[in-house]
């Protein structure tokens, strides 16, 4: 059976454009939120979110990607990540065999909600074209086979907050079964006044700060952005001289349906997605070196992924480093996952393990390893992605080093 291997990455997050950027921050342990700016919050009990900052296109793409700023997330981070691939810049046709698959959340809301917006100016009796084009979530699959010559099977997938990780097992699918060479794959959302009204009315959101598996954690806060990862067939990759980042090694899926919002109380969805994907990866518990954990810094959810871990890894559940890099760049929603999958491909590459940032007090029922306030390096090899939805939809990954 073939393998699935990474050749490219690409980020756009709270905390930087691009992947050095990012990178550095991840490892510095900078914190993403601030004060938000997109829309006004008097209205509410919570004003901070994980907004992204500093971000630019060059002026000749500025002008050509659309109005949707999210798109423009999407391309930055689909470009960064063909450049490192090698990819990018050939445009010629045959590329039938070269997918897209993208998760998200809310797609891009925004434009949409200004046409609701008192003192909006409307156009042809209140229908704006450029709407129309930029809102569906589809549209994001269309910007990207556009720009980037991709004309295979293209995927959008709106499984809530686990969206990336299960873009990414579609992926992957399709290139262990052979009906694709390359997949682009990731996430991308932003903030849309909708989705922050949601969560707070939810009280599910943090006014100050994300304390994943603090004992005094308050709640999650919104974040945006984008995360992109070419992934291929290996036999694909190696003839065309490709350089290898990370292999993929299998994925899990579950759905528990326990509850709309809260997860099974012992974490049921959550150990089926991590066993099945041990499962496929062919591997032990003894095998992993470290845990993106979802880690949303909700009571919870962080309780109950620790009970989960527990029985899954049992006494080597202690022994592995686990992180929330929600912690600072809080939670991209439907991007969260994709954007975390390209972070333990960085962790593979660079041998450090981004911290759990804003932790102060121990929670004993959250009693894992969680690289407290400082990164930490580390000779990883083996990594659990793991992505747990509203709904129950829960999706684990692993990335390795190529063997």
């Amino acid at each position: 059976m073939t393998k699935v291997v990474i050749t490219g990455l690409g980020l756009v997050t709270p905390v930087g454009t691009g992947l050095k950027k990012s990178w550095e921050s991840f490892a510095q342990g900078r914190d993403g939120a601030c004060e938000m700016k997109s829309f006004d919050t008097s209205l509410y009990k919570v004003h901070r979110s994980c907004e992204v900052k500093d971000f630019f296109l060059d002026v000749e793409l500025e002008n050509q990607i659309s109005e949707n700023t999210l798109h423009k997330y999407v391309y930055y981070a689909a470009r960064e990540a063909l450049l490192e691939s090698g990819l990018h810049g050939d445009k010629k046709s045959g590329r039938e065999r070269f997918g897209i698959a993208i998760g998200t959340l809310a797609a891009e809301l925004t434009p949409f909600e200004r046409l609701l917006r008192k003192n909006t100016s409307l156009k042809n009796n209140g229908f704006d074209h450029k709407v129309a084009a930029v809102y569906p979530p589809n549209s994001i699959t269309k910007m990207l086979a556009n720009y980037f010559n991709f004309e295979g099977q293209s995927m959008i997938s709106l499984n809530a907050c686990s969206s990336g990780n299960h873009a990414i097992a579609w992926a992957y699918d399709r290139l262990i079964d052979n009906k694709l060479d390359v997949v682009m794959v990731g996430g991308a959302d932003m903030i849309p006044q909708t989705e922050f009204t949601h969560f707070h009315n939810l009280k599910a959101l943090t006014p100050d700060k994300c304390q994943p598996f603090d004992k005094n954690r308050k709640g999650l806060m919104i974040g945006e952005g984008a995360g992109i990862l070419i992934m291929e067939r290996y036999e694909y990759a190696k003839n065309r001289g490709a350089a290898i980042i990370a292999e993929m090694a299998g994925y899990g899926l579950s759905c528990d349906g326990f509850h709309m919002t809260a997860p099974h109380p012992e974490g049921d969805g959550a150990v089926k997605s991590m066993s099945n994907a041990l499962k496929m990866a062919k591997m032990n518990p003894e095998d992993i070196g470290y845990i993106n954990a979802h880690g949303t810094g909700t009571p919870h959810n962080d309780r109950t992924e620790t009970i989960a871990i527990k029985r899954v890894f049992g006494e080597h559940a202690y022994k592995i480093p686990c992180s929330s890099t929600k912690s600072m760049i809080g939670h991209l929603m439907g991007a969260a996952s994709a954007v975390e999958s390209v972070i333990c491909c960085l962790v593979l590459r660079h041998g450090i393990i981004p911290p759990t940032i804003n932790y102060e007090t121990p929670d004993p029922e959250c009693n894992l390893d969680v690289t407290p306030n400082n990164a930490r390096e580390a000779n990883v090899s083996c990594i659990v992605n793991n992505s747990f939805a509203f709904g129950g939809n829960n999706a684990t990954t692993i990335f390795r080093k190529l063997e």
